[in-house]
């Protein structure tokens, strides 16, 4: 103690400027939260500031001059001022660990009933300058304790006591680390404060504080940069998750290249790096094509477990079954017996004929279907809503059944769609959904679902996304506006001249011979590619070529399907034409001229066959 009596000034003088460099470091500190760093500069600066005002009124005091009088009773001022902002400063810091323990909940009142100590404690320290009531100064500019001296310590020892109280029942909830720090906070500036009331002159309290608030800014700094490290893993984790999950979903379009009879696309945009929508279509046989698309209750990975493991379930079952509503009667039985989350599922799952239009579908609980019949609108189809998957066992579901004609198309979606909202928490709202599709309804699936959810943008105006949008449009196509052309060649380059015969047949009715023949060194560019580069073994090797002609639309489709290895020559990097032949890199100028020459080139690898699909205006 002696040693501490006799140093005390240069303890708080190095304890302060320790402080300041925090303070420094502290604003140099982008990743703490906004508020943890506000609770910690605030903390740091009152703790420098008491520091230097207790050095400085030990300076100062027994020294009678006219300015000692004068900064001897303001510096003791702001010692007792200070210690009472540092019980608030760490206050703030306290309210920050609680809040991250219960972010969806207001602070507790008992933080008010703090903050109304700490005010009050201002307000007696205030008139103890006029009274006398806590200390006073004789002529010698000595200091004396007065009878009142123990209220000064009242305040702040009360305010710790609350502030321990609600921290208590959070230290199991908050990171380990800072168990040591809260520990000497709560225990030694109190002890220190009930020690120096016995030995006047000595600032040990003070000296303490500053010692426990330097510890602390360490701890929650270590804290901070290891949740930073544990937060680029997880981030690196739910990048892979969210790999996985839109790997699961099918997102390659056009959907099936061999079939011109319909046409679909679908979008799914989580609110999270992982979400709990999915959507999905398979085909049955060549007649019928299944299309589901579901909410899972929840967030973030386990909705997104959960949507794996239903997407499986409703795939593996709708291939032994015909049938919607018995279809979701299994899955519903085969969820529950593994739902031990007590999670569930709104799902609608339809199967449509695609010869004769008609659409059989169930719905577990989802949105309604909304169909465009003879594309004068879209309209919402109300029907009956059956129970959610997971929520009951033995749940019997009903079918709905509509037919479509030619040209007919119907949109299914997840409730993030209507239920995005605006800075005014104004939700999307089903009447916005049906004016957006109305307005686009002349548009192809894929555009149909791009501009709605553009207008869902506009809507919320970048408002933070809350819940998944998905969304899936399917059309019966029109084809009497369509003529289908379709050949199967041999891999072999004697064939191109057979290929140029067939192309010519194809469009002589529709082209000039001009023209046709200016699309020779398209053919030939990908078909000669396709049998030098395409085969590495001996199976049997083929070409089919189909070319489809939209004389409403004037577009030609032609598309080269082989049954080679997997290519996609749309990943090769364009070649830089300004080179000269001999400084260029080899390859790749082949397709970036069939590129040039077409106004739409897709690739695409379904069930062991590349696709490649030209689209070119006529």
């Amino acid at each position: 103690m002696d040693f501490i009596r006799a140093n005390q000034t240069n303890i708080m003088l190095i304890l302060a400027s320790i402080c300041i460099i925090i303070l420094v470091f502290i604003l140099m500190t982008n990743y703490l939260s906004k508020e943890k760093k506000k609770a910690l500069l605030l903390f740091m600066f009152f703790t420098a500031f008491l520091l230097l005002s207790d050095r400085y009124a030990y300076i100062y005091r027994e020294k009678a001059s006219p300015d000692t009088f004068v900064l001897a009773r303001l510096f003791k001022f702001l010692v007792f001022f200070n210690i009472l902002n540092v019980v608030y400063g760490f206050d703030e810091f306290i309210k920050c660990i609680y809040m991250e323990n219960h972010p969806d909940s207001k602070p507790p009142k008992i933080f008010n009933l703090i903050k109304l100590i700490i005010l009050t404690g201002h307000i007696f320290l205030i008139i103890s300058q006029f009274t006398n009531l806590y200390y006073s100064f004789d002529s010698n500019n000595v200091y004396h304790r007065e009878k009142m001296y123990v209220l000064c310590y009242l305040f702040p020892i009360v305010a710790t006591l609350l502030q321990y109280i609600v921290i208590a029942p959070e230290i199991k909830k908050t990171s380990r680390r800072f168990f040591i720090p809260l520990v000497l906070y709560f225990t030694l500036p109190i002890l220190a404060s009930i020690l120096q009331l016995f030995n006047p002159g000595l600032s040990l309290s003070n000296i303490i504080i500053g010692s426990v608030s330097i510890i602390l800014y360490s701890v929650t700094i270590y804290d901070a940069n290891i949740m930073q490290e544990e937060k680029k893993k997880t981030e690196a984790d739910l990048k892979l998750a969210n790999e996985i999950q839109q790997n699961e979903i099918p997102n390659e379009f056009p959907a099936f290249p061999e079939h011109n009879e319909f046409d679909l696309y679908a979008m799914m945009s989580p609110a999270k790096d992982v979400g709990g929508d999915f959507y999905d279509y398979f085909l049955l046989d060549d007649d019928h094509l299944g299309i589901a698309i579901a909410d899972v209750s929840g967030k973030g990975i386990p909705a997104a477990l959960n949507m794996i493991k239903v997407k499986v379930l409703l795939k593996n079952t709708a291939l032994k079954l015909n049938d919607p509503a018995k279809i979701l009667e299994l899955l519903n039985d085969s969820f529950i017996d593994n739902n031990k989350l007590d999670m569930f599922v709104t799902l609608w799952f339809g199967i449509i004929n695609t010869k004769t239009g008609k659409l059989t579908y169930a719905n577990a609980g989802h949105e309604d279907l909304i169909i465009c019949k003879n594309n004068i609108r879209y309209e919402l189809l109300k029907t009956k809503h059956d129970i959610p998957i997971g929520a009951i066992n033995n749940t019997k579901y009903q079918n709905h059944e509509i037919t479509l004609n030619k040209g007919d198309k119907f949109f299914v979606f997840t409730d993030g769609v209507t239920e995005a909202i605006d800075y005014n928490n104004k939700a999307f709202g089903i009447d916005n959904l049906l004016k957006s599709l109305n307005i686009h309804k002349n548009q192809n699936v894929e555009n149909t679902i791009k501009r709605v959810k553009e207008d869902i943008t506009k809507f919320t105006k970048s408002n933070n996304q809350f819940d998944d949008i998905t969304m899936l449009c399917f059309e019966l196509k029109n084809n009497e506006n369509e003529i289908h052309f379709n050949k199967k060649f041999k891999a072999e380059l004697k064939e191109i001249n057979t290929v140029y015969k067939f192309f010519n047949n194809s469009l002589n009715n529709i082209f000039s011979e001009e023209k046709i023949k200016k699309y020779y060194i398209v053919l030939d560019e990908i078909f000669s590619n396709i049998v030098k580069y395409g085969y590495k073994d001996n199976k049997e090797k083929y070409i089919t070529i189909d070319i489809l002609v939209n004389t409403n639309t004037k577009k030609i489709i032609v598309t080269f399907e082989d049954n080679g290895i997997k290519f996609n020559p749309l990943e090769k990097q364009d070649p830089n034409i300004k080179l000269s032949a001999k400084d260029r890199k080899e390859g790749g100028l082949g397709i970036y001229i069939v590129k040039n020459m077409v106004d739409k080139v897709s690739y695409k690898y379904k069930n062991n066959k590349n696709y490649l699909i030209l689209e070119k205006k006529y």
